[in-house]
């Protein structure tokens, strides 16, 4: 997309390339449905185990409590600008393999993996339900892992090791090979983020906590 104009809101720049889209294809490109109306019309996004209603043509976007924050509806609009409507490849990658990676990379391991490691160290009994709720599935990977989808073609998996009295808790995120094809890296960065944090608060609350 075009850079965005200074001081100007993030939503800004996705709503101008939307509002002069065709909608049904879009949907098409997105994993989406296109429901028209009247005037105008809704697209329904899967998000997180959930839906995203984006309505046509003031491109709004209302979601459930869980999921519908800042960040993720801004990222619904980027997604839906820009995929390219690939399907994931499941080729997992770690985030220093995206194009603009590496540098960021100390980034994701402070503010995504650490924290999620730190929530799950020594007990990942309610991993599983947490991603379950953000439409989640188990992998055969670490110690407790999941892929989540982000949006249809957007899929990311987080995977934890438990610690013990030898080895601290570690915790990755890692990417489709073909997530790039729909996000940047620094949006990737932001989704996993929102993710993360998804985790380890449903997690406390199945604690109890």
């Amino acid at each position: 997309m075009e850079m965005r104009r200074r001081g100007e809101n993030p939503f800004d720049e996705p709503t101008r390339k939307l509002k002069s889209s065709d909608p049904e294809k879009i949907a098409s490109l997105a994993g989406a449905t296109w429901e028209p109306g009247d005037v105008g019309g809704r697209l329904l996004l899967p998000v997180l185990g959930g839906t995203f209603e984006v309505a046509w043509p003031d491109i709004t976007v209302d979601g459930p409590p869980l999921t519908a924050s800042f960040s993720m509806k801004l990222l619904s609009l980027i997604y839906l600008c820009t995929t390219e409507g690939t399907l994931p490849s499941r080729r997992w990658i770690a985030y220093r393999e995206l194009p603009g990676g590496r540098f960021y990379e100390p980034v994701v391991q402070r503010s995504i993996e650490a924290p999620l490691a730190q929530a799950y160290a020594f007990d990942t009994t309610h991993f599983a339900s947490a991603a379950q709720r953000l439409g989640g599935n188990s992998l055969s990977l670490g110690d407790v892992s999941c892929s989540i989808p982000m949006f249809p073609n957007v899929l990311l998996a987080f995977i934890v090791w438990r610690g013990d009295e030898e080895f601290p808790a570690r915790a990755q995120v890692l990417f489709d090979s073909c997530d790039i094809r729909h996000l940047s890296a620094f949006d990737l960065r932001m989704g996993a983020q929102e993710i993360s944090s998804r985790l380890i608060n449903i997690g406390t609350e199945l604690y109890g906590g």
